[in-house]
């Protein structure tokens, strides 16, 4: 935009901001914004990001009891020093508390079946006012089923009028606890199990390039990024475009913008940077095992040892998820502490089995 001239035509983009832009595009560093960076310890600035912590209490807990780093700060929580602070009353202390225990506890990871569950009901929120969007979807490492998740990434495709609205339903979700920010494109959530939720919204023309941004993961994005480049493009949430003039390519779909880089869309799950890209670029990429693939089960465990369910409630569900087969595999009696069968009881076993083979 520099370039063309278009970054002058920019409204709020005065002779300030321009010359740091200049300053940014020509040395990779804007001065003034190191200089600040010096004067506030980076580690203290983490903890804007706890609710009931904000700028004039840091500033006050900076200035007046020289708190430089996180620990100081939380020593200073715990030991009553802050509340000698002006303005920090206990009903402050008592927030900035029970902000803090939020904080630390959203930095956890989820397993993927809690993250999996957590996000359907968030799903299932959202389709109540299904008429003001066009497209929704869960991103970020849910997406991407990884193994744990750190927290909920949701997407939504809808005309910008409806923004507002999506945001103000997106935060009435009944598993919140804590709004962060409700913004114009991005809200943010604490939940009741102490997880972060982030809802984005984005124009519809956006949609794929927006979902495989949000999707990840970060050492993807950085190779396709790489790849794009290297081809005069440019590739961000927004779209695929020139570098050079900033003419607006695609991006309506994720198809579109893996095309549009000359390589197949590599599915979710592949997206870590360990591959996919080379196969997505020579037209390989594998097909992933499907659910209509799976045909049976080898090893399942009853309440006849250390499972939950009955031999009865495991076939019947089998059956129900249309599965052929399922195969028994409860603990021998080296297993003692699982309640591991003795031949006695796999004689028991096997004539129930036998039973329902044929029912």
């Amino acid at each position: 935009m520099v370039k063309t001239g278009k970054i002058y035509q920019i409204p709020g983009i005065g002779e300030s901001s321009l010359s740091k832009i200049l300053e940014y595009l020509r040395t990779g560093k804007i001065s003034k914004y190191e200089e600040l960076k010096k004067q506030v310890p980076e580690d203290l600035l983490e903890l804007l990001n706890v609710p009931g912590i904000g700028p004039k209490t840091l500033r006050l807990a900076y200035e007046k009891l020289h708190i430089g780093t996180k620990d100081d700060f939380l020593r200073a929580v715990r030991s009553g020093m802050l509340a000698t602070l002006p303005g920090i009353r206990e009903k402050k202390l008592q927030n900035i508390m029970r902000g803090l225990e939020l904080y630390e506890k959203s930095k956890e990871r989820m397993s993927l079946i809690e993250a999996y569950q957590l996000g359907e009901r968030l799903l299932e929120h959202m389709k109540r006012v299904g008429e003001l969007y066009q497209n929704i979807e869960l991103a970020g490492s849910l997406r991407r089923r990884k193994e744990t998740v750190g927290d909920i990434d949701l997407l939504v495709s809808a005309d910008k009028r409806f923004w507002p609205a999506l945001h103000e339903h997106f935060t009435k979700f009944d598993e919140v606890q804590d709004v962060l920010l409700k913004g114009e494109t991005k809200s943010s959530v604490i939940l009741k199990n102490g997880k972060q939720a982030d809802f984005r919204t984005v124009e519809p023309h956006q949609w794929g390039s927006a979902l495989q941004y949000f999707t990840g993961s970060r050492e993807h994005n950085v190779r396709i990024r790489d790849i794009a480049k290297a081809k005069g493009l440019k590739l961000s949430e927004y779209g695929v475009f020139r570098a050079d003039t900033e003419e607006w390519l695609g991006g309506r779909t994720e198809e579109e913008v893996y095309e549009l880089l000359g390589m197949d869309c590599p599915p979710p799950e592949l997206r870590e940077n360990v591959g996919e890209v080379e196969l997505a670029l020579e037209r390989k990429l594998p097909r992933l095992v499907e659910w209509e693939d799976i045909k049976g089960d080898f090893h399942m465990h009853t309440n006849w040892s250390d499972g939950l369910g009955s031999i009865e409630e495991m076939a019947e569900t089998a059956y129900r998820l249309g599965l052929q087969y399922i195969v028994i595999g409860d603990h021998s009696p080296s297993a003692r502490v699982a309640k591991g069968l003795d031949i006695q009881r796999y004689r028991e076993q096997w004539k129930v089995i036998e039973r329902l083979k044929y029912t």
